[in-house]
């Protein structure tokens, strides 16, 4: 709006002023942020799963002083780092620059402003991103080094980093990590693994997809780590939304499915999408169970919250899983299939996990809505409902078939004598 004493009337009061040139400070909204703090909405459900427990990553919790222990670890990984190159301080400079002369494509990253001038920002991303790629290259070759680190040493350090590293909010762009990473690769690096790959090797244990798609699934981008992870569970085939926006309606959890004559199945493919259901058989990719588990998916449904343009697909993945899913009988019955591996606890853990999920998400479309009217109509019909009432109360084990043959018999039995007294009467 330009300086307000040269461009407004002398009698504009002086707050009126003020309003004016908070205005021209105002920086315009950026269309391609894909790092935000989570709703408070979401936020209010359960505070923890987005909160980090060690290690602040890029701005938004960097001066939370409970996770100040980690800065020791992040100026000792940034100088082990460096060491890598045979000029630690000229490649040192180099990267300092380098990410200076990207604050302006960094700050178009985050959807609310950043209150750290360049200077203040380019080091706390040096400092992260120097972190995050030693980590990643300590994990890919655990030698005799790791033996003094007390990040390897420590038991729960490794998964709660994996934890707090994919967090919405413990982001910065993947392209900062690039830069990093391309100014310590070794002379050989056409031989090395690449940064994405030995990222997606770190947070390998919570995935739930093969060896053969995790290879697959290097290849893919992301604007950041969150970004990457959600880029590795999506469908092998992704649709066009416009495909998916129908009505539909799933009301029946995994226990009533069955009394309706549904039977439930492991299916064996590497896409966690790829659930299927063909003639009262519904066939589910396992999901692995831990204690991440919720945290993970919290953040990644928070993203697709948050990304106009996106696509629900795990958000529907997981309102699919909170339909089916209702009580402990529920995952009992799904452990049993083998589609869940609970090494969470009870089912009554699983449960309360589905069900709290879901809370205060908005769901824009919903990519297994044909499938769950396909159930819905064959749950409906009364036929396979007495099927599967027949099949459990006479069919269930050998005893019970047995039992109902000899009734059958009986029955025979009773019918051709019934007969044979009216036929010897009838010609007496």
């Amino acid at each position: 709006m330009g300086d307000p004493a040269a461009n407004n009337p002398p009698h504009m009061d002086d707050w009126v002023v003020e309003i004016v040139r908070g205005l021209g400070a105002t920086s315009p909204l950026s269309s391609s942020w894909s790092i935000c703090k989570v709703p408070k909405n979401l936020r209010s459900v359960n505070q923890d799963a987005y909160t980090p427990h060690i290690i602040s990553i890029g701005p938004i919790h960097h001066e939370d002083q409970k996770l100040s222990s980690m800065e020791h670890h992040k100026r000792q990984y940034l100088h082990s780092l460096f060491k890598r190159t045979q000029q630690p301080i000229t490649i040192l400079n180099d990267c300092c620059h380098i990410i200076l002369g990207l604050d302006e494509d960094v700050r178009a990253c985050y959807a609310e402003p950043i209150v750290y001038d360049e200077h203040e920002l380019a080091k706390i991303l040096l400092h992260d991103a120097g972190f995050m790629v030693e980590l990643f290259i300590r994990f890919s070759e655990m030698d005799s080094e790791i033996q003094n680190d007390p990040i390897f040493t420590t038991s729960w350090m490794i998964s709660t980093l994996q934890r707090d590293l994919v967090l919405l909010e413990n982001q910065i762009p993947f392209f900062i990590l690039k830069a990093v990473f391309k100014h310590i690769a070794t002379p050989d690096a056409a031989a090395s693994p690449t940064l994405k790959k030995l990222a997606l090797q770190f947070f390998k244990s919570t995935f739930n997809i093969s060896e053969e798609a995790f290879l697959t699934k290097c290849c893919l981008k992301g604007k950041h780590l969150l970004h990457l992870l959600h880029n590795c569970y999506l469908p092998s085939n992704p649709i066009d939304s416009t495909s998916i926006n129908e009505e539909w309606e799933f009301r029946r959890c995994a226990t009533s499915l069955r009394q309706a004559g549904v039977v439930f199945q492991k299916n064996t493919t590497d896409d966690l999408f790829d659930i299927q259901f063909h003639k009262g058989t519904f066939k589910i990719p396992p999901l692995h169970i831990h204690d991440s588990t919720d945290s993970l998916f919290r953040n990644l449904v928070a993203f697709e919250q948050c990304q106009l343009d996106s696509i629900h697909y795990i958000t529907s993945y997981i309102l699919l899983m909170d339909r089916l899913i209702d009580t402990a009988d529920d995952v009992k019955l799904l452990q049993r299939k083998g589609v869940i591996v609970n090494d969470l606890g009870d089912g009554d853990e699983v449960s309360k996990l589905f069900n709290n999920i879901c809370s205060q998400i908005v769901l824009k479309d919903f990519y297994f809505a044909g499938l769950c009217n396909h159930v819905n109509a064959y749950a409906k019909t009364r036929w396979h409902h007495y099927r599967a009432l027949a099949k459990r109360d006479y069919f269930s084990n050998p005893w019970s078939i047995s039992s109902f043959l000899a009734a059958v018999a009986l029955i025979v039995f009773t019918l051709l004598q019934t007969v044979y007294s009216i036929l010897s009467y009838y010609y007496r």
